[in-house]
């Protein structure tokens, strides 16, 4: 689920990075509103399992790093 929820939000990250170079502020703004509700699901989760679990905050890490990947590599603009 880490790996997931890593992934997903840098692809949106990436892919609203791109909208705003583009100019289409409507789509990036729609975007930026899903990006928080993952945003506060990271932070919620933090928060409440502060154990210390060095392997998922390694998978979420690269969920986040192929989540970027994906998004510039593979995803046709």
């Amino acid at each position: 689920m880490y790996f997931a929820v890593g992934f997903l939000e840098m692809f949106m990250a990436t892919q609203r990075t791109y909208w705003i170079s583009k100019g289409r502020s409507r789509a990036a703004a729609l975007l930026v509103f899903f990006e928080s509700f993952v945003a506060m699901f990271v932070i919620y989760q933090v928060a409440t399992n502060l154990n210390n679990n060095f392997l998922l905050i390694a998978v979420y890490s690269v969920g986040n790093a192929i989540g970027t990947y994906v998004n510039l590599e593979k995803v046709p603009f």
